[in-house]
């Protein structure tokens, strides 16, 4: 599978990284501040260019402020944030 398929499961957890981060109006240097990375590793994980591991993951869902019923609740319709 392509890296640029909108339906991948990295792009899938890429879009919800950017929504939820959108919907908290924090800017991916603010996210990336939080979790003590550099904001380019946020781009790469928003635009599916990083494979994150599940520990990673659960870390970004905590900055972000939501739970994991709702993170992974994916939206089927194309994204607007792009």
């Amino acid at each position: 599978m392509a890296n640029n398929d909108q339906h991948t499961l990295r792009a899938l957890v890429g879009n919800q990284v950017k929504r939820f981060r959108v919907q908290k109006n924090l800017t991916q240097q603010e996210l990336a501040d939080k979790l003590e990375v550099d904001r380019q590793y946020i781009w790469k994980i928003e635009n599916a260019k990083v494979n994150i591991t599940l520990d990673y993951l659960e870390k970004v869902i905590q900055c972000l402020g939501c739970n994991h019923s709702e993170f992974f609740l994916f939206d089927k319709r194309p994204s607007k944030l792009s």
